[in-house]
């Protein structure tokens, strides 16, 4: 490879120089702009020559300085961002307590039962049983072991236990345990057997009562129950027949098993039932 010349030699140490100049002028700022412009002026063609080489280099020493704010200034954006997801996560659940709680009054004003409203925090199993839940109230509060539970819209459960400050409520779809219905269209009266997350499997006492899709069921009857009478448990979405005649119904649940949050403990019955109310 031929080496360079003597002029060349020098020729690239003087555009070496002046490069070195036009960087020292760029991150000067203010205190050298005069030069800076005076320069540019003298020399814009070789400037913008030489700018395109040194270019490059030179805004990225002009962005060392400003790197950690610029990392401090992201941290403090996501920092942001995650509370205000947080406040929109608190306002939506506020929300959905204030629903709730309205539900709960509307089922209260309707029916003349005194409800006291509670909040799930903890689910079962619990005393021999799969569904249950604990809930923030107790006998401090006026609960009793036997007292109706309720969402405001369906029948959620009763009281299996009570301290002072708590109570362990057995969910009406337990597997383990039915509940005393009555069918709101036909009058006929059976069994809510629960089936968990599947709601209830109905079965009426008389072998030739008449149950249709849609059908809505309520506890009762009346003093027949271990709940308060009226309260709705659930809507039939399927009827079968067996071979031998047997009629048995599948519900739908008034009241999720699997969503129990803010519920209403009834202290004491009034002068109406929750049915009373007609069909949601």
């Amino acid at each position: 490879m031929r080496g360079l010349t003597r002029r060349q030699r020098a020729s690239a140490i003087v555009l070496a120089v002046i490069a070195a100049c036009f960087l020292t002028l760029d991150l000067g700022g203010g205190s050298l702009a005069g030069a800076h412009n005076g320069v540019r002026g003298a020399l814009g063609s070789l400037y913008r020559g030489t700018d395109a080489v040194v270019g490059p280099v030179r805004r990225w020493v002009q962005g060392v300085p400003s790197a950690g704010t610029n990392r401090s200034r992201i941290e403090q954006l996501r920092a942001e961002n995650a509370a205000l997801r947080g406040r929109i996560a608190a306002l939506q659940s506020d929300k959905r307590t204030a629903g709730q709680l309205a539900e709960l009054q509307r089922a209260a004003d309707g029916s003349g039962n005194r409800l006291l409203p509670a909040r799930v925090v903890a689910l079962g199993p619990g005393q021999g049983f799969d569904w249950t839940v604990t809930v923030d109230v107790g006998t401090d509060d006026g609960v009793r072991v036997g007292q109706t539970v309720t969402d405001g819209g369906g029948l959620v459960g009763r009281v299996l236990h009570a301290d002072s400050a708590s109570s362990v409520v057995l969910l009406a779809a337990d597997p383990g345990s039915g509940v005393g219905v009555r069918d709101v269209r036909s009058g006929e009266i059976g069994i809510a057997s629960g089936r968990g997350a599947d709601g209830f499997s109905f079965a009426p006492l008389s072998p030739d009562a008449t149950i249709k899709t849609g059908d809505r069921l309520a506890t009762g009857p009346a003093g027949s129950s271990s709940y308060v009478s009226g309260i709705d448990v659930g809507t039939v979405t399927s009827v079968r027949t067996s071979a031998d005649g047997t009629v048995r119904a599948t519900v739908r649940p008034a009241a999720s098993p699997t969503a129990v949050d803010l519920v209403g403990v009834i202290l004491g019955s009034g002068t109406g039932s929750l049915a009373q109310r007609g069909t949601r």
